[in-house]
């Protein structure tokens, strides 16, 4: 049993080492835009999208634990903006009047990696908190007393999936581009939101609100930690740098 056991080790270390994970850092940045959905805007068109620029920076730490397949750990720090025309009542003005939220958060994102023929494809969850939020109205204030912050959840829930290719590097260093789409499954509106029937704030019972975006991203690596199996019947792992 123990000649058995001490075999099979000795086959996992081998694939380990022909395997050859390793470990990635990378800083990252994108632009974008972003849209909140909300059935309500769509049925009665009483206000209208008007798409505003967002963006994303942040890090990531990889685990490449075999040639082709990745998981990837992401910290953003992120802005996204979201503007609507409409015309208020007793609105006189020949131009619409524009309503602004601009939202400032954190994005933590945990993404499953494929990488062949120098692309890559992505897909995970990611959890936001939503940290400041600014708004503007040139129609009338539809919110006071009531704060920016209040009207929207500190956190929200969704999914995340990506595309893109590495355009140049070296063994151990790359630059990738590619496009980020993501849903917010979880309603961006608070309770306090939802009575006010954010961001259309009419009398009508509230929708759900949820957030989509499309990003634009760069990325750079370096991979720093080459895992190198020992011989068998020894322990530990050695990191190559």
């Amino acid at each position: 049993m123990k000649k058995t056991f001490l075999i099979l080790s000795c086959l996992l270390a081998i694939n380990m080492l022909n395997a050859q994970p390793w470990f990635d850092i990378g800083l990252k940045g994108g632009i974008g835009t972003s849209m909140m959905y909300n059935k309500q805007i769509f049925d009665n068109q009483e206000v209208v999208h008007k798409f505003k620029p967002g963006y994303a920076f942040g890090a990531k730490l990889g685990f490449n634990f075999i040639q082709e397949h990745q998981i990837t750990f992401d910290v953003m720090k992120s802005q996204f903006s979201q503007a609507f025309t409409y015309r208020p009542e007793g609105w006189s003005a020949s131009k619409d009047a524009v309503r602004e939220f601009t939202i400032d958060g954190v994005d933590l994102l945990l993404m499953y990696r494929t990488n062949r023929n120098g692309t890559y494809f992505e897909i995970g969850p990611q959890w936001s908190t939503f940290s400041k939020v600014k708004y503007s109205d040139e129609g009338g204030d539809f919110i006071s007393p009531t704060a920016p912050e209040d009207l929207v959840n500190s956190s929200s829930f969704g999914i995340t999936a990506g595309f893109g290719g590495y355009i140049f590097g070296t063994d151990n260093f790359g630059v990738a581009t590619g496009l980020r789409f993501n849903y917010m499954i979880s309603d961006l509106a608070s309770a306090t939101g939802k009575d006010k029937n954010f961001p259309i704030f009419t009398s009508r019972d509230a929708n759900p609100t949820h957030n989509l975006s499309v990003m634009f991203v760069i990325e750079v690596n370096y991979d720093f930690g080459y895992l190198v199996s020992p011989k068998c019947g020894t322990r530990g792992k050695l990191f190559v740098f």
